[in-house]
């Protein structure tokens, strides 16, 4: 694993590849979300009690970067948010010691959302580049929020979050290319 700032590299140590699953993904797949090209250029494998799921890192023609979940054949698009506009905080919560519950309403910036899920998750494993360090055994608590138009997931890592906001999207929508041949579909 290297992990790169910038224009610097450090080796940060070794992982092995993960093995392959039922995603049609890989890294070097490409697609279209809302007329935009994107490519997929990571994967983190997380798990949580219940199961696993697949967060593909992609960067769009204009240069945006964002995450494709895929999780029970559904997918969604999302890319991060500031946690802060004009030196204030966008949540308003406490993240080192929130504890949020389903059904809690909770503000980002102006729009009201509701806490749907929340998931104490573990990288199983990661590949490809990433815009931060996932190796295997990072803990996190993942908060996943709906709201008018979309979702957002708020991820806390070490009292430290990220806040990402997206929506679902269909797969023909998305007009993919270069997918992982499964067989028998």
């Amino acid at each position: 694993m290297i992990l790169r700032r910038d224009v610097d590299v450090e080796a940060f140590g070794k992982m092995a590849a993960l093995p392959p699953d039922m995603s049609p993904f890989q890294i070097g797949t490409r697609g279209v979300l809302d007329g935009v090209g994107f490519s997929l250029l990571g994967r983190v494998k997380i798990g949580w009690q219940d199961g696993t799921w697949n967060e593909w890192f992609m960067v769009t023609e204009d240069a945006r970067k964002g995450w494709l979940a895929e999780a029970q054949g559904f997918f969604a698009a999302c890319f991060e948010r500031p946690l802060e506009h004009e030196g204030r905080p966008v949540i308003n919560r406490d993240l080192a010691t929130w504890k949020p519950k389903p059904g809690e309403r909770v503000n980002v910036g102006e729009r009201a959302w509701e806490v749907v899920d929340v998931k104490h998750t573990i990288c199983l494993g990661s590949e490809g580049e990433l815009p931060f360090l996932a190796n295997r055994g990072r803990k996190a608590l993942a908060i996943d929020l709906e709201g008018a138009g979309g979702f957002a997931s708020l991820e806390i890592h070490q009292n430290e979050g990220r806040l990402y906001q997206g929506r679902y999207a269909g797969w023909d929508e998305l007009k993919l290319e270069n997918t992982r041949p499964l067989e028998g579909w």
